[in-house]
């Protein structure tokens, strides 16, 4: 499907300024306005983010009551179980909270539900498991905000339920001892952008303080900034906004990544061919999947046993198990991703509806989100895939831009058994008879939300540049915008007028080009993109990503295209390309 190219605006004046202040390019002067930067002050900040901007965990909503809570039952040795979810974000939020109640001394174990067996969330079977063991308090990380009858369920039982959460808000929330959630009402703290995790760091932060004013650490204080690894690895593969303060906590994590001590996750980096600096791209396509993989068609107590892991030799094996995991699940994403786009085409879906609605009752559920994701991106119509579930039919959904999945679910409130999630993502749960009318609903939901312009993807465009302008000193400034990101982009530049003097496809879906402006002349390198092989010596506009390849010993500028056409002609150049 084509894109429209469209270059972003931004304020030209701030533009300007910052340029002339900062004593920086013109591109990124403009990428720092685009990013709605506007003095010197936030340019600095931005650039060169501290933990020490990091704002006060005193600021979320409920903490006093939480940490007052956690307190007690560390004075009281009282067990606490970590609720954990499947998922990468759930899974290390989980490990960093047993991880530092079990460097405190605290008794404390953790819970992560089955993914088939059990669902997503709270579940009262679950809980009364471990008010069996003994627990006094459960702590819920990543998941929580939508259990009101588990909370009674909790409650009932005579355990205190914290809430850590970071998913919407729903109109009723559960009846919880705490709640901590940035999206909750009256929540004053600035960082809604946090993860799971990133709550869960919040909670511990505000903690460590409570527990050394008590004087209850003694010589055993942990180290938090040496647990920014998993606050880094979760934030990024649960696609949280690189903005705000998930910028800092995920740019000082990477650097705690690149060099962890951690066997689990040193033996992770060597299955996934992970080393020397980790960048964001490689936790979320390379380290993310393995441990996601796990609890899609497995358990995902391996993804916490690994990051839990003190021995070496255990750290490997879970690792080897983790990367086998992952490669099956490749295969059954694609086996069944085929299957959906071969019933999207032989029923001519595409052109029908506004919207994708499958269901088979043999499609796995641990890979139905991602086989939602690929429906998007070829065909970009919000998509949900839905497999059946003991309880009926279950499955994930998926958005395009300017939809907002969980108000769209809402809209069809009715045939939802239970719904939720994010803008962009959600998870969903019906009965099975209602699946028809939920289908036109959702696609009459959608169509009362968008306009016709919204079905046509479009390609954001940064900066307007010349080949002659791409030189190591660019490449270090847009460095340092870096973690790129949902909410934080890695900048696309726009040159035009390209001779192409090399052109070939490599590995079959791939093109190489060398493209040339005068003098000026780079490689450049298109993933998927073999279907736009151009001729030798033709112009072409590309939209693309200036880096480093190295190979061989060698280092050379690179562009990474991300889209190219047939030069269009200078006089109908406008904002939209």
């Amino acid at each position: 499907m084509q894109k429209r190219w469209l270059l972003q605006s931004c304020d030209e004046d701030i533009a300007r300024h910052l340029e002339g202040q900062l004593g920086v390019s013109p591109i990124l002067a403009r990428l720092l306005a685009q990013r709605n930067i506007r003095d010197v002050e936030a340019a600095e900040r931005f650039l060169q983010p501290s933990l020490a901007h990091l704002p006060e965990p005193e600021l979320l909503l409920g903490m006093d009551k939480a940490v007052a809570r956690l307190l007690r039952a560390l004075r009281e040795r009282e067990k606490i179980v970590v609720y954990g979810d499947y998922d990468v974000d759930g899974t290390t939020a989980t490990a960093l909270l047993t991880e530092f109640f079990q460097d405190v001394g605290a008794e404390v174990d953790y819970y992560i539900p089955h993914r088939l067996s059990e669902g997503y969330s709270l579940n009262a079977g679950a809980l009364r498991k471990i008010r069996e063991g003994g627990a006094k308090v459960v702590i819920t990380v990543d998941n929580g905000i939508s259990a009101v009858a588990e909370a009674e369920v909790a409650r009932d039982l005579g355990l205190d339920l914290i809430v850590t959460d970071h998913h919407e808000v729903p109109p009723r929330l559960p009846e919880a001892f705490a709640i901590l959630n940035p999206k909750q009402s009256g929540d004053a703290f600035p960082g809604k952008e946090l993860a799971g995790v990133g709550v869960a760091f919040y909670l511990l932060i505000a903690l460590r303080k409570a527990l050394r004013e008590a004087g209850l650490l003694g010589d055993r204080e942990p180290n938090l900034r040496r647990a920014l690894d998993l606050v880094a690895v979760g934030t990024v593969a649960d696609m949280a906004p690189l903005t705000g303060v998930n910028r800092i906590l995920v740019r000082e994590g990477l650097k705690v990544l690149s060099r962890t001590a951690r066997p689990g996750l040193k033996a992770l980096k060597e299955v996934a061919g992970v080393d020397g600096e980790v960048s964001a791209d490689q936790v979320g396509f390379r380290l993310g999947p393995r441990i996601n993989a796990v609890g899609r068609l497995d358990d995902a107590a391996f993804g916490v046993k690994l990051l839990l892991s003190r021995g070496e030799a255990e750290a490997k094996e879970l690792a080897r198990r983790l990367d086998q995991a992952n490669a099956e699940r490749q295969d059954l994403e694609d086996e069944i991703a085929r299957e959906a786009c071969a019933r999207v085409e032989a029923e001519r879906l595409f052109e029908r509806r506004r919207s994708l609605v499958l269901f088979r009752e043999d499609w796995h559920p641990g890979v139905v989100g991602i086989v939602a994701s690929r429906l998007v991106e070829k065909y970009y119509l919000p998509s949900i895939v839905l497999s059946r579930d003991k309880d009926g039919l279950k499955g994930s959904a998926r958005s395009i831009r300017n939809l907002n999945l969980v108000e769209t679910l809402r809209d069809c409130g009715e045939h939802l058994s239970k719904f939720g999630g994010h803008f962009y993502a959600a998870g969903l749960s019906l009965p099975r008879e209602r699946l028809e009318d939920f289908s036109d609903a959702f696609d009459g939901a959608v169509r009362s939300r968008l306009k016709d312009e919204d079905f046509q993807p479009s390609l954001k465009l940064d900066a307007d540049s010349r080949l002659a302008a791409i030189d190591a000193e660019l490449l270090e400034e847009i460095r340092r915008l870096e973690p790129f990101g949902l909410g934080n982009p890695e900048p696309v530049l726009h040159l035009s007028g390209l001779q192409v003097r090399e052109s070939r496809i490599v590995g079959e879906k791939h093109l190489r080009l060398r493209v040339g402006e005068g003098k000026a002349a780079f490689g450049a390198i298109g993933f998927r993109l073999a279907e736009k092989l151009p001729a030798l010596d033709s112009e072409v506009d590309v939209a693309c990503v200036p880096g480093w390849n190295e190979w061989n010993g060698s280092k050379n500028i690179q562009l990474r295209l991300v889209d190219l056409r047939p030069s269009q002609s200078n006089a109908s150049r406008k904002k939209e390309y």
